[in-house]
């Protein structure tokens, strides 16, 4: 598409929005294109959502009535299906919003000696003292993070390339690091320093797009396990690092960007496609299972009864994975 057809139809669609901003609300839900396109799309998976709860125990009733502080945490999750399935970036920041919430929740109680709030840092933490545990005690519980780690849309993986390592800082505060200083820290300064070496990335220039598909297809093999060789030197990351990657470096930052940074509404744009539903699913589905899976170590730690089982989380993850597969597919 040349500029002049670029313009005409930014043009089209400044005209939209300000069509849906003066009908408004008799014109009900915004519903344009992509929603019509993702509407048939979801048709032709013979699907009517993409998001798959994670049925709660029998217990859970008694149980979040003895704790309101997961009560009202559940009561906040449950937020998340009013924004599907047409809003999953919506879904996403409640999901998010609901994550950190827990997490403070379970540092009071467990951490309370541990005086760094932040949540880069209480990501590491449910990674290494929550999560990791349960995941080298239970087989399948490995299986379904590695599952979600191999097969993370080349959207996502562009997008973390461009934060870690092009100039844009999400900062709002001393206390929340840069995307890139976090990557550095995750990834270990070496292996950042090489893959920044090895594709030419500099904090002011955009890459090339050839060069920007090739860099995040190398992180796609860095997050998927594999040994890889970058500037003539090996690297190989385990489950922990990768799992904390993913959180603090892809999560965290695309939270961020939507919270404090410039931001253009994804599904309102002319620019929007399948890709961007594939996009915004999978930070949705990673975080909820991700948060489910820590409010059940939660419980079982605190031996306070079940809210909802290992099974049931599992499955919930599994559905979303295979109904999320053929989505991805598209934008690769």
């Amino acid at each position: 598409m040349n500029n002049e057809d670029q313009n005409k139809r930014e043009w089209q669609w400044t005209g939209k929005r300000i069509e849906y901003n003066n009908t408004w609300p008799d014109c009900g839900m915004w519903h344009g294109d992509i929603q019509i396109e993702f509407d048939n799309w979801l048709k032709q998976q013979s699907l009517s959502q993409i998001f798959e709860v994670v049925k709660l125990s029998d217990s859970a009733q008694q149980v979040l009535y003895d704790n309101a502080k997961l009560n009202k945490l559940f009561s906040g999750i449950l937020d998340i299906y009013d924004e599907l399935p047409y809003r999953p970036d919506e879904a996403f920041d409640i999901a998010w919003r609901s994550l950190e919430i827990f997490m403070n929740h379970h540092r009071n109680i467990a951490w309370q000696a541990d005086g760094d709030r932040t949540a880069p840092h209480l990501i590491m933490r449910t990674v290494k003292d929550l999560i990791m545990p349960l995941a080298n005690k239970e087989k399948s519980v490995e299986d379904v993070f590695e599952g979600y780690l191999c097969n993370i849309p080349l959207s996502v993986l562009v997008f973390t390339i461009l934060r870690c390592y092009i100039i844009h800082d999400l900062s709002i505060n001393t206390q929340i690091k840069k995307v890139s200083e976090r990557a550095e820290e995750v990834l270990t300064k070496d292996l950042y320093d090489d893959i920044k070496i090895q594709y030419k990335l500099e904090q002011d220039v955009k890459p090339a797009v050839d060069v920007l598909r090739n860099a995040a297809l190398l992180l796609q093999l860095i997050l998927k396990g594999r040994e890889v060789t970058v500037n003539k030197h090996k690297y190989q990351l385990g489950l922990e690092k990768r799992l904390e990657f993913l959180l603090s470096c892809v999560l965290y930052t695309s939270r961020c960007e939507r919270f404090h940074g410039d931001y253009f509404s994804p599904f309102k744009s002319d620019r929007a496609n399948l890709d961007t539903y594939a996009f915004s699913y999978y930070l949705l589905a990673f975080c909820y299972i991700y948060l489910l899976t820590l409010i059940h170590r939660h419980c079982e730690l605190n031996n306070i009864g079940e809210i909802c089982s290992l099974d049931s989380i599992l499955d919930a993850a599994k559905t979303m994975q295979d109904r999320m597969e053929p989505l991805i597919a598209k934008g690769k």
